[in-house]
């Protein structure tokens, strides 16, 4: 009965080294991906190139040429279109206004908000950007109104 027991105690052990182990290998390797995310969003120059656009529903693969919303320093270009169902776009062409970024560098993540006055409405913009490159971008306009989208920074 005690050399069943020193096993199972043997293997718990173990499979905690083993997970604890892989944890970190997974951390050191999202570090390249995350200092280069981190690079680009410290610069304000970088593009969010995206790739699907859903709700809690629903998604849609974004076409090549209505998927990217380019950040200039303090300037926005690009459109951000949501579920062909939903047929409602955001235009964001022009000033960026309290652009904050924010770096966890222990869960190697970067939430990024900021404001645009686009066609007589103020949008309200916030990216998140996971460990491994993935970001997610959505768009919230004053009356409710919401686009997400899933993509990566370039």
């Amino acid at each position: 009965m005690k050399k069943l027991i020193v096993t199972i105690v043997l293997l718990c052990i173990s499979s905690l080294a083993l997970i604890y182990g892989q944890q970190q290998t997974q951390k050191e390797q999202f570090k390249v991906t995350y200092n280069a995310s981190k690079a680009l969003v410290k610069s304000q120059q970088f593009s969010f190139v995206g790739e699907v656009v859903y709700n809690n529903k629903h998604r849609e693969l974004l076409g090549a040429e209505s998927n990217t919303l380019k950040i200039d320093k303090s300037d926005i270009s690009g459109k951000i279109i949501s579920l062909s169902t939903a047929n409602k776009s955001f235009d964001l062409n022009g000033k960026l206004e309290d652009f904050k970024a924010t770096y966890d560098d222990d869960k190697q993540h970067i939430a990024i908000s900021f404001k645009v006055d686009s066609s007589n409405e103020k949008l309200d913009v916030f990216i998140d950007i996971k460990a491994n490159g993935k970001a997610f971008l959505t768009v919230a306009s004053g009356n409710h109104s919401n686009i997400s989208w899933t993509g990566h920074l370039k």
